[in-house]
């Protein structure tokens, strides 16, 4: 009957049924295996991998607008970043203690996973003070905070990022440059003059012009863009005191107060 009927083209309802439950058997385990892969997956998800009691790593030293910085790492067995350890020489306690937290934070992410180039994204161009040139890195010329720097070298150090690297930019002036320039704003010193003792005939040296008016003040204004420079680097405003000169002007409430004298911008 069954062959009669396919034969006529009628349908066997029996096959029917069986290839349904077949089908239904087949979507039931794979639902089920994927399901499980995503248990497996959340419970890998916020797994620590823990650094051995002794590993190795580097410190680096460095001075970031005056501000000294230490900087220490921890690396696995593969030789990929573990943690990280900030200390700031001579700061308050409160500012050391938020640097060394932040250092564990950071620890603690990198141990459950996290990518160091997710890090390197979010805090590379970071800008807050202390900021400006960095001394004692051979890559790392200037900042634009604490972590711009730290991110920058290591991801110089451990993702061959050499975009990252940093030279000074063009417009900061060398102390060569500013101690010449200083040299031509006080015009001849006394080791251009000839000696007492031996007097040289008066066609045989002359003394060296003085600098015009125009290029005094463009090399006055060089002084002052340098001097601000610094200062600002410091963590002063970078505005000079009307009373002693100095770029030594701080924040005060608002106005400002000049660390060297202690003279106000107007406020008492």
């Amino acid at each position: 009957m069954r062959a009669e009927s396919i034969a006529q083209g009628g349908v066997d309802r029996h096959l029917v049924n069986a290839c349904i439950l077949k089908k239904t058997s087949t979507n039931s385990v794979s639902q089920k295996g994927s399901v499980m892969t995503t248990i497996d997956a959340m419970n890998t998800r916020g797994t620590r991998r823990p650094l051995r009691s002794r590993r190795k790593g580097y410190t680096q030293k460095a001075k970031i607008g005056g501000h000294k910085l230490y900087l220490r790492t921890g690396e696995y067995e593969d030789g990929t970043l573990g943690e990280i350890f900030l200390d700031m020489h001579k700061e308050g306690a409160a500012l050391r203690a938020v640097v060394n937290m932040y250092a564990i934070s950071i620890s603690l992410g990198l141990q459950y996973g996290v990518p160091l180039e997710e890090y390197v994204d979010a805090f590379v161009g970071t800008r807050f003070e202390p900021a400006g040139p960095v001394e004692g890195h051979d890559d790392i010329r200037w900042a634009t905070s604490i972590l711009d720097y730290v991110f920058c070298d290591l991801a110089v150090t451990y993702l061959g990022r050499r975009d990252l690297i940093r030279k000074p930019p063009p417009n900061w002036m060398s102390d060569e440059s500013t101690e010449l320039t200083m040299n031509l704003l006080e015009g001849p010193t006394k080791a251009t003059k000839p000696a007492a003792e031996e007097p040289a005939p008066a066609t045989a040296l002359t003394a060296p012009e003085a600098p015009s008016d125009a290029d005094a003040r463009t090399i006055a204004k060089a002084v002052a863009a340098k001097r601000r420079d610094e200062a600002k680097a410091k963590g002063y405003e970078g505005e000079a005191c009307g009373e002693c000169g100095n770029f030594t002007m701080v924040r005060n409430g608002t106005c400002m107060k000049c660390d060297t004298c202690g003279a106000t911008s107007g406020c008492s």
